[in-house]
């Protein structure tokens, strides 16, 4: 991915904004969730993603480092940072989808454990938190055969997936 177009503010902004807080609201867990033990990675994806938006469009968003307030023009909107999740933050000013892996310290395997979900098809959050990309994708033909070593560098501890 090309990072100077990482994340996007195109002319339709605003308005996915605005819906994805309508799913918000419709649908809540099925749309964001995070579990015990993400914090850090999703505080990470947020400060990644805030720093982005405020070098590449200045002109559209700031962040006032010393009061931890995250200020969106186009929004009209001020988030203070230190009372907001993470995920909100992002949810509300980032018209993005985010899925969070994180390796399993026990099993080696990596486990969906946060997430910001509006636009896939036939999957919502709250039916994939908590699983292993090798669950997540296993309605997809031979992807145990031709994706799984590539994308989920799992092996049990018998040697096995």
């Amino acid at each position: 991915m090309e990072p100077d177009w990482w994340l996007e503010v195109e002319s339709t902004y605003a308005s996915r904004i605005h819906e994805r807080q309508s799913l918000l609201a419709k649908h809540g867990d099925a749309v964001l969730q995070a579990l015990p033990g993400s914090e850090l990675a999703c505080k990470e994806l947020m400060e990644m993603c805030l720093q982005f938006l405020c070098a590449r469009y200045p002109s559209h968003f700031q962040l006032d480092a010393e009061n931890l307030i995250f200020h969106n023009q186009i929004l009209d909107t001020t988030t203070d940072l230190k009372t907001t999740e993470p995920l909100h933050v992002l949810f509300n000013n980032v018209p993005e989808d985010f899925a969070l892996m994180l390796r399993d310290d026990e099993t080696g395997a990596y486990i969906f454990r946060a997430g910001i979900i509006c636009s896939s098809l036939g999957w919502n959050v709250a039916s994939k938190i908590g699983l292993r990309l090798s669950e997540i994708h296993a309605p997809i033909p031979d992807y145990k055969e031709k994706m799984q070593f590539s994308m989920d560098r799992y092996v049990g501890k018998d040697g096995k997936d």
